[in-house]
């Protein structure tokens, strides 16, 4: 099978080529990629975060993005709604989504280094858990964090809060879950982007109408 192919680019946003994944990570030239937040407001307003795959290259069995990817070479932002109906299986148009900007995300793990300009969006319309049709290669569960717990643990007021969830168990299906999680379950990041997303979404449900990342 052949390797995946990434558009890469200068420290400014131009474009300079096309490069397989694996050279772009052994290099950190600068990729694009697309991450999605999911806000559902049945019920308590919360943001949907992922569990990633236990097998996952990068940063396994951590909590991140709703959904999330690398954009593909020749892909532009908005084909970016596939990596929504891949990992968490719904259908949202680009139109749908509110823009927050693009941000620089940058780490190493080990060998991989990784250089993105991420473009960051917030879909307000996410459904329960219990709707959505997981990617069982890509993640290892959903968890349902409430906006205001969510804040109370990034800003350090609380060390753990309980949240529900599913997470696949030993004979790969889906089980309801309810578990006690910390910031430390979440990728490590210079850069407070957890913190600034429940930032964001609680300013959305307070409607202010000037939103950023």
């Amino acid at each position: 099978m052949a390797e995946e192919q990434f558009d890469y680019f200068d420290e400014n946003y131009r474009s300079l080529g096309t490069a397989p994944k694996s050279v772009t990570r052994a290099n950190g030239l600068w990729v694009h990629s697309f991450h999605c937040w999911m806000l559902s407001l049945s019920g308590e307003p919360s943001m949907l975060v992922q569990k990633r795959a236990a097998d996952k290259a990068l940063f396994p069995d951590y909590l991140d993005i709703s959904a999330a990817g690398h954009l593909s070479a020749g892909e532009k932002v908005s084909d970016g709604v596939r990596e929504i109906e891949e990992e968490v299986g719904i259908r949202v148009a680009f139109e749908d989504l509110i823009s927050l900007g693009v941000k620089h995300d940058v780490a190493k793990a080990g060998e991989i280094i990784n250089r993105q300009f991420a473009h960051v969006f917030l879909y307000p319309n996410a459904p329960k858990i219990e709707d959505l049709v997981l990617d069982k290669v890509e993640l290892d569960g959903m968890i349902s964090l409430p906006i205001a717990k969510g804040l109370d643990l990034f800003t350090g007021k609380l060390p753990s809060i309980e949240v529900t969830g599913i997470e696949k168990n030993r004979s790969g299906d889906w089980s309801h879950i309810s578990k006690e999680i910390s910031p430390e379950d979440f990728i490590p990041r210079v850069d407070p982007y957890y913190y600034k997303m429940f930032v964001i979404a609680d300013l959305y449900l307070k409607k202010y109408p000037y939103l950023t990342i």
